[in-house]
């Protein structure tokens, strides 16, 4: 254990001296230690501190409302994690050159980076709670003091409302914002939020159609932690996923995103937005954050389409890659297709996998696709209910001029059809890591296989 940072802890016994209880009960007169080269050693000898260590036989245990220095270098004395400190004892003896660092020195930084959750379609169809565990366990891990911003469309589950009103009693800032059709689904939670938030913590888009900011409905995914409890600050997490039953039996994914603080300042500023329930035609923003991420929010009411742009942002060559999940591709959307095809025609490796259930796929988009090459697969929603719904874009190629391939994924609220772009309030976020690009192609890859089982 030499050279390393070790916890340091030695108590005096009811005669000032020092003491440990050993495995047989009794006190000891003194710390067994060894110095450098193995030989028995008194702590302290001369007032000098020793390379020392306890004895690894004596049985011990620490009081856990004592708190530990540590010291580092070679010069420590070590006591075992389970030493014991009699109780009422609150003195801690330290070698006379001991160093003892601040307490911020201890404080290891907070999480930052990417985590990724998708639902699986099992052999068994079974529900998949991935990504609705993964919620309530962050709401759970929110501090007291901190802020939860949610977002969602639809919220029928239980499990999520519930850790939500455990969040607000400890003491945590929660707030919700929800489609303004949302009270009105069988068995919506909104009821009980209210009772358990409070209901001005509680809002319903008002705004022309449903939505909050757009005319048509608030469709985000959206959650936001500021502060959770294993030391992760400004959390983003970004879904597919609806809080409803029926997700649970469809393809859907979700990035969380910690430490990137321009990222979740760029999601509450929307989500605020959301809050103030003022109509904005166009509304269209684009930030950036900290981690190679980029947040698109809509409706984009007045000209242009966002997909297409990423789309042709792209250079083809012979090893470029463009996968596509998208739960709903309608004719309205039909520059994209165009988009796809024209990559498809350069020579990049162009593959998509389509819903076509509850919102059919276009049929002008699925022509441009096939008639171009575009490898189309079908998901039409099967009698076990399992289907898709994520609606996301992974690129590997060159990309808005890059010398060099970038891998991209794509994600969101965000599907292929009108309103998605000009009425619905939506979020779209970009990412660019190497780690987010292959989880999403194994998905992806999962998501087509699945297509074509009965």
């Amino acid at each position: 254990m030499l050279g390393s940072s070790v916890a340091l802890v030695l108590a005096l016994g009811a005669c000032d001296s020092p003491a440990l209880r050993g495995s047989d009960g009794g006190a000891r007169d003194a710390i067994a230690t060894f110095d450098a080269r193995g030989n028995d050693a008194a702590p302290g000898d001369g007032g000098r501190a020793l390379d020392a260590y306890l004895d690894p036989t004596i049985d011990a245990y620490l009081d856990p409302s004592l708190d530990a220095f540590v010291v580092p270098g070679d010069d420590a004395f070590v006591a075992l994690p389970d030493a014991f400190v009699p109780p009422g004892i609150d003195a801690f003896v330290l070698p006379p050159d001991a160093f003892v660092p601040p307490p911020d020195a201890f404080v290891p930084p907070p999480p930052t980076g990417f985590e990724t959750l998708f639902s699986h379609r099992s052999a068994t169809n079974d529900r998949d709670t991935t990504i609705e565990d993964r919620v309530v366990q962050l709401i759970d891990m929110a501090v007291p003091g901190s802020r939860i911003r949610v977002a969602i469309y639809t919220f029928t589950r239980g499990a999520p409302s519930a850790a939500l009103v455990r969040a607000a009693m400890r003491g945590v800032d929660v707030r919700i914002v929800l489609d303004g059709g949302a009270d009105a689904t069988v068995g919506s939670e909104v009821a009980t939020l209210r009772t358990g938030l409070g209901a001005g913590n509680v809002h319903l888009c008002d705004a022309p159609g449903t939505s909050c900011i757009g005319t048509g409905i608030m469709h985000h995914k959206t959650f936001l932690f500021s502060e959770l409890s294993d030391g992760s600050r400004n959390v983003v997490m970004q879904s597919s996923h609806n809080l409803t039953t029926t997700q649970l039996t469809m393809h859907n994914n979700a990035v969380i995103v910690r430490g990137d603080a321009a990222l979740f300042a760029a999601y509450e500023h929307t989500w605020n937005d959301l809050w103030a329930d003022v109509e904005n035609a166009d509304y269209y923003r684009i930030d950036d954050g900290d981690l190679a991420t980029r947040l698109y929010s809509y409706p984009r009411g007045t000209g242009g389409d966002t997909s297409v742009s990423i789309l042709d942002n792209v250079t083809c060559d012979g090893t470029a890659r463009i996968r596509v999940a998208m739960a709903f591709f309608t004719n309205a959307r039909s520059a994209v297709a165009d988009a796809l095809a024209a990559r498809a025609r350069e020579g990049c490796d162009v593959r998509v996998v389509a819903g076509d259930a509850e919102i059919p796929l276009g049929t002008t988009v699925a022509s441009t696709l096939t008639g171009a090459g575009v490898r189309l697969t079908r998901y039409p929603e099967r009698t076990n209910g399992w289907s898709l719904h994520s609606k996301y874009i992974v690129i590997d190629a060159r990309y808005s001029g890059s010398a060099t391939h970038r891998r991209l994924v794509f994600t969101g609220s965000h599907n292929w059809t009108g309103p998605s772009l000009t009425d619905n309030d939506e979020t779209q976020l970009r990412i660019e890591d190497d780690a987010v690009f292959d989880a999403y192609m194994a998905d992806w890859a999962h998501i087509q296989a699945s297509a074509s089982l009965p």
